[in-house]
């Protein structure tokens, strides 16, 4: 699939030449209008719709980076068997039809394929005897895209075999004193170990069909409910894994207790927090206090969290030589960055208002787990409500932090 992958690249390199253009030429407008030049007016227009043409480039961007992250997951250069996403598949007849959906237009256009790319291009959901997943229709149009979080992809994930997991926290150090050759060697202090424990949780969807609708429909009526209960699932776990309460639901990473005082000061289940001057504003000076209460060596792997409002807040930023502190990425694949370090956009933080955790700093690997205990199943029951037929999904999750050093939070006085 390097073909589709060039194409791809090809196209994300010359949206971040043209985001560069857009840029240069804002910030030159910027500074005549600083320099009280004439036409202000004009000028303020045209600088407006350079930042709308920016924010569209960039949504562009975006898109075209999750269809290559879409086709990289898919596999390129697989034998003639293989295991896509835990499906077991002809890799011929799979790279067939990905091929035949990509220039319909369309990664969900298989309509038209034969019946072994078909079977190669279904996923497999549960494969401990759930079902398979397929996209049936090119004239059902995507209505909206739903805003998620995308937690599961930075956060170490775990699969357990019980309704819980343990983790031991090894967060304390042992005593130690410096001695003469012959002195006497006193006690010293006994590293103490913790404790983190987190249950899993059940999420459901009982979707309710009448057999006639499922025999007379012109779409495949079992196929569409499947795709819409798993993309509920993902963003309804996305949700709590951000702000979830942990009672009957994972336990959300911002809803942990924020340490403000002797926020530098490592504390067992609270997260360091650096409180803003203003409640509906975020400055320069806080981010870099904010990023300061990081160690060094979880800042590689560390990602600035915060939904769109706030990005669009960080963008207008600006250091003491009136540079941006939010700058885009150009090369393929990888995150725009703000302060040098790496940024994600996760929908379900809260907005800039007070008393909000606005934005996280956070090597999400270290400092966030998911347990995944049972993936997405199906019960179809056609006899518990005739004439309806239940179409019973379920699946066991659950997440909590497993690190409170690795993790900061910017809050809103």
């Amino acid at each position: 699939m390097s073909e589709e992958l060039k194409q791809i690249n090809e196209s994300i390199e010359a949206i971040g030449t043209s985001i560069a253009g857009e840029r240069k030429a804002h910030e030159e407008m910027l500074k005549r209008i600083e320099k009280n030049e004439s036409g202000q007016a004009e000028m303020a227009e045209q600088v407006k719709k350079w930042e709308e043409q920016t924010n569209a480039l960039m949504d562009q961007k975006s898109e075209l980076e999750q269809m290559r992250v879409a086709i990289q997951r898919m596999g390129d250069g697989l034998g003639e068997k293989a295991e896509v996403e835990g499906a077991k598949v002809d890799a011929k007849a799979f790279e067939q039809g990905l091929r035949a959906s990509l220039k319909s237009g369309s990664i969900n256009n298989i309509h038209n394929l034969d019946e072994a790319e078909k079977k190669a291009m279904s996923s497999v959901i549960d494969p401990d005897g759930g079902y398979l997943v397929e996209s049936f229709l090119d004239s059902q149009a995507k209505g909206i895209i739903f805003d998620t979080s995308p937690v599961r992809s930075l956060a170490n994930v775990v699969s357990i075999g019980t309704n819980a997991y343990e983790c031991i926290l090894d967060d304390d150090e042992m005593g130690a004193a410096w001695v003469g050759e012959l002195s006497s060697r006193a006690a010293t202090g006994t590293a103490q170990l913790g404790k983190v424990s987190i249950p899993v949780h059940i999420l459901h969807s009982n979707i309710q069909i009448t057999d006639a609708l499922l025999e007379d429909s012109s779409i495949n009526l079992m196929s569409w409910s499947g795709m819409k209960a798993a993309d509920k699932f993902a963003r309804s776990e996305a949700t709590a894994f951000v702000s979830g309460t942990g009672v009957d639901r994972p336990k959300g990473f911002t809803t942990y207790t924020a340490k403000t005082s002797n926020a530098d000061v490592y504390t067992r289940d609270q997260v360091g927090t650096k409180v803003t001057a203003g409640a509906t504003t975020i400055t320069t000076d806080e981010l870099v206090e904010l990023r300061a209460l990081l160690k060094a060596p979880y800042r590689g792997n560390a990602y600035f969290a915060y939904n769109r409002a706030t990005e669009a807040t960080s963008r207008k930023l600006v250091d003491g030589q009136g540079n941006y502190i939010w700058q885009p990425v150009y090369a393929a694949g990888e995150p725009d960055q703000l302060l040098g370090q790496r940024t994600v956009i996760m929908e379900d933080m809260p907005d800039i208002a007070t008393g909000a955790i606005s934005v996280a700093l956070a090597d999400f690997r270290q400092s966030y787990t998911i347990v995944d205990r049972v993936g997405i199943s199906l019960l179809d029951d056609p006899y518990s409500n005739v004439p309806y037929r239940t179409l019973r999904y379920r699946k066991r999750v659950g997440g909590g932090l497993t690190g409170f050093d690795s993790i900061k939070f910017l809050k809103q006085a």
